[in-house]
């Protein structure tokens, strides 16, 4: 017990310097943090200040209602709505933010309220502000609780009043109540003062955390402690203790500063209760980067990202601290942080006091148990070998690393003359294949939506929201995936913005290949440029195979009676978009190439083997297109199929040119000539329009995925890879 408490005398004490000398880069870390932490207490108290000034503005609040039904014009007329400035507009779009956030400055308004066919209102307001929320409530709970009486009367149904769920609205005496505070007031328990016991707890357990052990293994005195027979757990504990006894000091001052104001006195004290747990924690988690670190400077580094996630969970609960109840007042960080501003104002609730107070301190269990592991391991103390024992250790695990290096850096299977150039090991570089295209693809595509729906008049989002509405399960979720997909691919800005996504990422992969990989384009991705003439006929023939291959679907489709053309021709207003698929297939049957086909194949060729290549880039490219609507069993053999032949042909080729054009047509040919499905989408123009018979047959057809659901394209792709393989034993009977 002596040893205990000498060590938390020590930890209290700590000088947070330990004499150990920063470095330039931890000064500038340390002056940045304290940059960003002076403007986020500047910006709070700014926003405070100029809410204490808003209480004096008297002005009415616009409201812009669009598409009003005249039974609410005369509600609201009757109500005599003092408080408001309503501003009627009429417009066919009910989900058109834009034009919505332009007639807001037009009018100086705050809120949107607009109802639709159906009956349903729906509100946009910004939400930068809170004040603009308490807008939101105080017209729904006058103007649109007076319609909905209004409504119910006619009807014959008992009308309620309903309680006001605000605090305090400008221009109304707010409800006497036990709970009631005002906006300043407020501002403070949910900005101010749950940030001020945030950062000083931070500060303080930093400074003294990291130095306690990190510091003393710095100056060489760390061994000495562990050479006592003083147990691990004690060490750690006396040390948290130090810690915590000292970063408390901050926040006791803190807690006496809110027992002066106004605030809830219970609440305070629940205030002190809850930052005791998390200083605790907090203690516990910079103790264990201590132990983990040699020196100040590094414990201190690993400490920032632990400081910058607590600076924004305060950034994210005040910004809008109603989206946080619920289950994150049951956790740490949001738990002690929600709990202190309720505390303060109207009280919280037992459940989730108790609640985060157990999963903080189960987490500061585990960092104490990981600590005294680690302290009972040598690696992680202090170094007993001599200086010669550390060159033979360090000369054996260069040697190790060097052969894994060689071994990587050879060429199991080389596609397009392609030599790997990374030694990353197989876990890293497989996840790095797998998720490199996912992320591109889902970054690039959302990205790809922005353009449309702001340079149209909200006809399309308007849609896409609609959509939305039905969804009640996950079925509900691919039939609305489906009409989204319908809506936005009758966009020509949708695919011309689709169409420049694909040209990013194919920038992003032949950069990499040239700036990181400093591979040629020829051998790192199988695109090489010269002979242009070369280089154009290889395209050409891409664009036959692509052609003849979906050409031969079609045709068995026809004859077989499985589908009907009923018409020929594009309309005038239907170029653009004709044009505008145009361009997106080119791209996007060159992006999915180089993606799999250019760039994955090789790579995992000469570290697998050419089988494991063509077999991982296949499945990945299925699992792509598995979440179209109609994926079946035979679209997955199918995709399958085609993936393996174009596999094939660019590595008997030497390069994906062939295969790019080969794509890019088989898709454009599908879709906007023969007018069918591509992999679940619908081309919205084409030359030949067709339609599914009435004794179509989903297994021949593939149903609404298109003809690669079904057993035509089947046939087909079995066909031509048998041909590709002939063609390629001919080729090599010939060179023998």
């Amino acid at each position: 017990m002596r040893a205990f408490w000498a060590i938390v005398k020590n930890a209290f004490h700590s000088s947070g310097s330990g004499g150990a000398k920063a470095s330039i880069n931890a000064g500038i870390a340390m002056a940045l943090s304290g940059a960003v932490l002076f403007s986020l207490i500047a910006g709070a108290w700014m926003y405070i200040f100029m809410n204490w000034l808003a209480r004096f503005n008297t002005h009415l609040d616009t409201v812009i209602v669009v598409n009003a039904p005249e039974e609410f014009k005369e509600c609201t007329a009757e109500a005599d709505l003092t408080d408001f400035r309503i501003v009627y507009k009429e417009h066919p779009y009910i989900f058109d933010v834009s034009t919505f956030s332009s007639m807001m400055k037009e009018e100086d308004s705050k809120l949107t309220v607009v109802f639709d066919e159906n009956g349903d209102v729906l509100t946009f307001y910004p939400t930068d502000s809170l004040d603009n929320y308490e807008i939101r409530d105080h017209f729904k709970d006058t103007a649109l609780a007076a319609y909905a009486n209004h409504i119910k009367a006619e009807a014959g149904i008992p009308t309620m009043e309903f309680p006001a769920v605000y605090e305090y609205v400008e221009g109304l005496d707010a409800p006497p109540s036990e709970t009631h505070f005002d906006p300043f007031e407020r501002s403070l328990a949910y900005m101010l003062v749950p940030l001020l016991y945030f950062i000083a707890v931070l500060y303080s357990s930093m400074t003294k955390g990291t130095n306690v052990i990190a510091g003393a293994k710095e100056q060489n005195a760390f061994a000495a402690i562990l050479m006592t027979p003083t147990p691990r757990i004690v060490i750690v504990l006396g040390n948290i203790v130090g810690v915590w006894l000292s970063s408390m000091i901050p926040a006791a001052v803190i807690t006496l500063l809110c027992v002066f104001s106004s605030f809830n006195k219970l609440g305070v004290l629940t205030a002190i209760l809850l930052m005791a747990v998390l200083s605790f924690f907090i203690a516990s988690l910079v103790i264990l980067i201590s132990v983990m670190s040699n020196n100040i400077i590094t414990a201190q580094t690993a400490f920032l990202p632990v400081f910058f996630v607590f600076v924004t969970v305060c950034i994210t609960c005040m910004q809008n601290p109603e989206e946080y109840y619920g289950i994150y007042e049951y956790i740490p960080l949001y738990g002690q942080y929600l709990g202190i501003a309720e505390g303060l104002t109207t009280g919280i609730s037992a459940p989730p006091l108790i609640g985060s107070t157990f999963t903080t301190l189960l987490l500061s269990a585990v960092c104490i148990v990981v600590s005294v592991k680690l302290l009972g391991s040598e690696r992680f103390t202090v170094s007993v070998m001599s200086a010669s024992d550390k060159e033979v250790l360090r000369a054996k695990k260069e040697a190790a690393r060097a052969a894994t290096r060689k071994s990587h850096l050879t060429a199991r299977c080389s596609v397009f003359g392609y030599n790997p150039t990374s030694s990353m090991n197989d876990l890293s570089f497989s996840l790095s294949q797998i998720f490199r295209p996912l992320i591109l693809l889902s970054v690039f595509q959302l990205i790809a939506l922005i353009p449309p729906l702001l340079m149209t008049n909200g006809e399309y989002l308007t849609s896409v929201m609609y959509s939305l509405k039905s969804v009640e399960n996950v079925s509900d979720v691919l039939t609305s995936g489906s009409s989204i997909i319908g809506v936005l691919m009758s966009t020509p800005a949708f695919l011309l913005s689709m169409g420049l996504g694909y040209i990013l990422i194919n920038t992003y992969y032949c950069l990499r290949v040239r700036l990181l990989e400093r591979t040629p384009l020829s051998s790192g991705l199988g695109l090489p440029l010269k002979p242009a003439s070369s280089v154009i006929k290889r395209y050409l023939i891409g664009l036959a195979v692509g052609l003849g291959t979906i050409a031969a679907v079609f045709g068995i489709l026809v004859i077989s009676g499985q589908i009907n053309v009923t018409g020929f021709g594009i309309s005038v207003s239907s170029l653009p978009l004709f044009f505008a698929y145009i361009f997106m297939w080119f791209f996007q049957g060159a992006c999915e190439e180089i993606m799999f086909r250019g760039y994955m194949m090789p790579r995992i060729a000469a570290r697998f083997g050419l089988v494991p290549a063509i077999a991982v880039s296949s499945l990945l490219f299925c699992l792509f297109h598995g979440l179209n609507p109609g994926f079946s069993v035979i679209a997955f053999i199918n995709l399958i199929l085609i993936s393996v032949l174009y596999g094939l042909i660019a590595y008997y080729t030497g390069n994906i040119w062939i295969v790019c054009a080969a794509h890019t047509m088989w898709n454009f040919t599908q879709g906007n000539i023969f007018g069918l499905e591509v992999s679940g989408n619908m081309g919205n123009v084409s030359l030949i329009h067709t339609s599914l018979s009435d004794k179509a047959n989903a297994l021949i057809t593939g149903g609404t995925f298109g003809p690669e659901g079904g057993l035509a394209v089947t046939g087909v792709i079995v066909i031509a890879l048998v041909v590709v393989l002939l063609l390629s034993k001919r080729s090599k009977i010939n060179k023998g």
